[in-house]
């Protein structure tokens, strides 16, 4: 089958899938009050592939079976390919201002460099590095959405995983047999998960020797029998636009994955109940993957939202006249500056790909390894910026009812500002609130900390495994030359 249509996507989301929403099970994704928004946000995406005029820069002929097919799932082998990928991923990004984090492309991208590294996950039995290969084709023929899930859960995190109040708190093996494993526990956190099709569970978390049970790799249908989504509160109450123009079309949603004893057919497992081959995919293998394939698509996106972040604070100070002082200027600056260095480490990442493990190319590790380590930093900066721009303004925004309400005059005459009329001007302010003061927004703010993981962490890991050769060498050759 070639590329879905929305309207396909759509229809896919009926399959029985149990999502729990704030108490209550969810009969229909897609006409749900509080999942309906996303579900056709998302559809519209899927409708891009469609639209003549972008249909070529999404798409390439798939391998397999000669039809059209989404670019995530393409293997790069060159710079052209990687260029061509990431107008995808500008389209995509661009189609929802940089807004969603788990846009489909994103997990798509994730499984393809795993299938580029297929070759280590069947290092002992090669059947598994069989099975990625097959469920990347798969997904790609069927133009399906995938949620990852990896993390455990967070009920005593000072203790080891096996050492938890229940041993299948964290998701385990119960048994094996002639159709597959049976498993049980929990993983966190799935991004997207009641608007995906497929949930795909990488191993990501080093195990002790004790620990086998604990080590899987596989992917599953959401509607996989005994498989439940237990969802954080949506942020998308059913406001209108104009009063929540982003968390009433870009909520994704976020949800705790339960496993009850759930079937996972051996056709669907990439790696299982082996330690050493487990740990050496996640020390040597997955991470540095997933860095060097979706780094690419992060840094589109993250160009995509400080465009759109910088054409809100640019509208924002000509809106109340500010932008004659120095110290706005400098702030703005600094957002341009940061969009530069976004665009910068994405163009190097690029132009310095090279062979790694497998096959293709792969992104350059140094630019990826940087974004990943400064942008939590950097976004929380642009967020305070912003703050401080709109300043007290924020907590002073009518809504849609009270401007088509009889308080319009006073607001007409109290709420204009220095360019604009007081129906834009609120407008404004409105927008500015959801991208960093609601609930939507903070997610956001948390989101682009943490969704490459702890960031302390990764310095601690970059201080050890960096290559200190060229810097203690000029140190040295300083020193040298200093001797009498």
């Amino acid at each position: 089958m070639a590329v879905r249509t929305g309207k396909q996507y759509l229809d896919d989301l009926r399959d029985g899938r149990e999502v729990w929403l704030e108490g209550e099970r969810v009969e229909d994704v897609q006409t749900h009050p509080k999942l309906r928004r996303m579900a056709h946000t998302l559809a519209g995406l899927y409708e891009l592939q469609h639209d003549p005029a972008l249909s070529s820069d999404m798409t390439f002929t798939s391998p397999s079976s000669g039809e059209s097919v989404a670019l995530s799932y393409m293997v790069p082998h060159s710079l052209e390919d990687l260029c061509r990928r990431r107008r995808a991923f500008e389209i995509v990004a661009d189609a929802c201002h940089g807004m969603l984090g788990r846009t489909p492309d994103v997990v798509n991208l994730q499984v393809t460099g795993a299938s580029m590294l297929a070759v280590e996950f069947g290092a002992k039995e090669p059947w598994l590095a069989d099975n990625l290969t097959a469920y990347h084709e798969y997904i790609r023929e069927h133009d399906l959405c995938v949620t990852h899930a990896f993390g455990h859960p967070q009920v005593n995190r000072s203790a080891p995983v096996s050492e938890q109040p229940d041993q299948y708190v964290a998701l385990g093996i119960v048994e094996t047999g002639d159709t597959g494993i049976v498993v049980r526990g929990a993983k966190a956190l799935a991004t997207l998960a009641p608007f995906a099709n497929e949930l795909y569970c990488p191993p990501w978390v080093p195990a002790r020797p004790d620990e086998a049970m604990y080590c899987l790799g596989f992917a599953l249908p959401v509607a996989t029998p005994n498989l439940r989504f237990v969802c954080r509160e949506s942020y998308d109450g059913g406001r209108p636009l104009y009063d929540r123009p982003l968390s009433g079309q870009y909520d994704e949603l976020d949800a705790f994955v339960i496993f009850d004893d759930v079937l996972i057919p051996w056709h669907r497992v990439f790696s299982y109940n082996d330690v050493e081959l487990h740990n050496k995919l996640v020390i040597s293998v997955i991470h540095e993957a997933q860095q060097r394939q979706n780094r690419q698509q992060v840094l589109v996106r993250q160009v995509a939202k400080l465009e759109f972040t910088l054409g809100i604070a640019r509208e924002l100070t000509e809106a109340i006249g500010i932008g004659g002082f120095a110290h706005i200027q400098e702030k703005l600056a600094e957002i341009i500056d940061t969009l530069e260095t976004s665009r910068a480490f994405l163009r190097a990442a690029e132009a310095d790909a090279g062979p790694w493990r497998g096959v293709g190319i792969w992104l350059a590790a140094e630019p990826c390894t940087a974004s990943r380590n400064s942008w939590p930093d950097a976004w929380a900066r642009v967020a305070a910026i912003l703050q401080q721009l709109a300043a007290g303004g924020l907590m002073l925004t009518p809504t849609l009812a009270d401007m088509e309400g009889p308080a319009r005059p006073l607001i007409d005459k109290y709420f204009q500002g220095a360019t604009i009329e007081a129906y834009q001007r609120v407008r404004l302010f409105r927008l500015v609130w959801d991208l960093i003061g609601t609930s939507f927004g903070e997610r956001s703010t948390l989101y682009e900390r943490y969704f490459s993981g702890d960031v302390v962490r990764h310095r601690q890991n970059r201080f050890h495994s960096y290559d200190y050769t060229k810097a203690t060498k000029s140190y040295r050759d300083f020193v040298d030359d200093l001797r009498e």
